[in-house]
């Protein structure tokens, strides 16, 4: 249960635009300061033997935990520690490493406005707002935020959102900061100033209520366009097929994309695009039975690994041998090979051009996917935005009163050049980012780019 839970949150916590936390202020808190001492020493002692980017850190994890144990142990509810739990992973810039779940009684009382709001390039902008609502501005739609609280949006950005956002890249933690820009406290109001696309400059004041108000009969402008139940679906752009996969989860998606590909294929498409914009991730078995519609080869690659080990007669001889000095740092790998896995020769390969789509929201076991096609001779063309840049085995850790968070353990390898995945997701080879203006007018600016490319052969 405790895995589907965590590869559920995997696949869908990524995508939505606001996790509204609801509880009371009145529940009483549950860790004694003991349960305190225990909760963050135990993520401490994880982190020292199995975070797997341990090498790649520019502070000294020790200090890390000295200084949070201070916080820590002021701490005087439950709110404020798993703020200082939550503080130590995020430490680590790893989004796959960070707290999971909490009681009841460390959870804050969050919602968010009646707005939403996007990152474009180095600005923040109002995109959508709900429809029939007395206190909504709807000159705000398109509009620049230039200013939250008296401060310049990115100082605010720097100083209020990014230390609230979990990611293995500056640009996953941007894009999610402009999806959480205006979030805060239930019932408070936050203000500024935004500059419209006629010139002028409002100011703005508004209530976060946006999910105590919210009923399944609201409506939004621009519309917000509902998503499928189903995870694998496909459509056509006259001859050429999109093949639509929202998450690698559970592994029947297998069949599913089977099935597709295959009534696909009897039609005798000029080309495929499969979009991968806001899969989530899950099983890695299932990127693998989609990397197999692609090509001809009777094998295909999968990813090398890392993982850190641990050796305590190592550790002991780097007192004075420098051979042993990576265990003495606890900085020593293992390295596993990339593995050739035997095509299922029932797959008929995919023969028309193929073209991928892939965003900020490309996380996980889809990345599994794309870091094993990556360097694949003639693979397919990548359109988009860079992914999320984050993938590896986590280790659930559980804590006191059934809190758990989660450690990468895990580092992929680039299964050609055994390059390691880690600081940058996978880059698309055409770059495709809509403008503010289309994406409030609603045009996929990566899918005519794709559809573009896939007439041209």
């Amino acid at each position: 249960m405790l895995k589907y839970k965590l590869l559920l949150y995997i696949c869908i916590g990524l995508n939505i635009s606001v996790m509204a936390q609801q509880t009371s202020e009145n529940i009483k808190s549950v860790n004694s300061l003991e349960d305190k001492v225990y909760g963050l020493s135990l993520l401490w002692s994880e982190v020292k033997y199995n975070f797997v980017n341990i090498d790649r850190l520019d502070f000294d994890v020790d200090s890390l935990y000295r200084e949070t144990m201070k916080k820590v142990l002021v701490t005087t509810n439950d709110v404020d520690y798993y703020k200082e739990l939550s503080n130590f992973l995020r430490s680590f810039k790893d989004a796959h490493t960070e707290l999971l779940d909490m009681p009841d009684s460390g959870m804050e009382d969050i919602d968010y406005p009646k707005y939403s709001t996007k990152r474009f390039g180095d600005k923040f902008y109002f995109v959508n707002y709900r429809l029939n609502c007395s206190d909504v501005d709807p000159r705000l739609l398109g509009a620049e935020i230039i200013e939250i609280e008296d401060m310049p949006t990115l100082e605010y950005v720097e100083k209020y959102v990014i230390p609230e956002r979990t990611g293995s890249t500056l640009n996953y933690i941007l894009n999610s900061a402009g999806t959480f820009l205006l979030n805060g406290i239930a019932g408070t109001y936050i203000k500024g100033k935004a500059l419209c696309s006629d010139g002028k400059v409002i100011d703005f004041n508004i209530i976060r209520d946006g999910e105590a108000t919210r009923t399944d009969q609201d409506k939004y402008f621009p519309e917000i366009k509902q998503r499928s139940r189903k995870t694998v679906t496909y459509d056509w752009k006259d001859k050429i097929a999109v093949l639509k996969i929202s998450r690698f989860i559970p592994e029947s998606i297998s069949d599913e994309i089977d099935n597709a590909m295959s009534e696909i294929k009897s039609k005798n498409p000029t080309g495929l695009i499969i979009d991968l914009r806001g899969n989530g991730g899950g099983e890695t078995d299932v990127a693998l039975r989609l990397q197999m519609h692609l090509t001809k080869a009777d094998s295909i690659k999968s990813f090398g690994t890392q993982s850190r080990t641990n050796l305590g007669y190592g550790r002991a001889q780097g007192n004075y041998d420098n051979n042993y000095k990576d265990y003495f740092e606890y900085k020593a790998y293992q390295t596993f090979p990339a593995e050739v896995i035997e095509r299922d020769k029932s797959i008929v390969p995919i023969q028309c051009p193929v073209a991928i789509l892939i965003d900020t929201y490309s996380f996980s076991a889809c990345e599994d996917f794309l870091i094993n096609i990556y360097e694949m001779p003639g693979r397919p063309v990548l359109i988009g935005e860079e992914t999320a840049g984050s993938t590896g085995a986590p280790l659930v850790i559980e804590l006191p009163h059934e809190a758990c968070a989660r450690l990468c353990t895990l580092r992929a390898l680039y299964p050609y050049s055994m390059k390691p995945f880690v600081n940058q997701g996978i880059l698309p080879d055409i770059e495709a980012k809509p403008t503010v203006d289309e994406y409030i007018k609603g045009i996929d600016v990566a899918m005519l780019k794709a559809i573009d490319i896939l007439n041209k052969y």
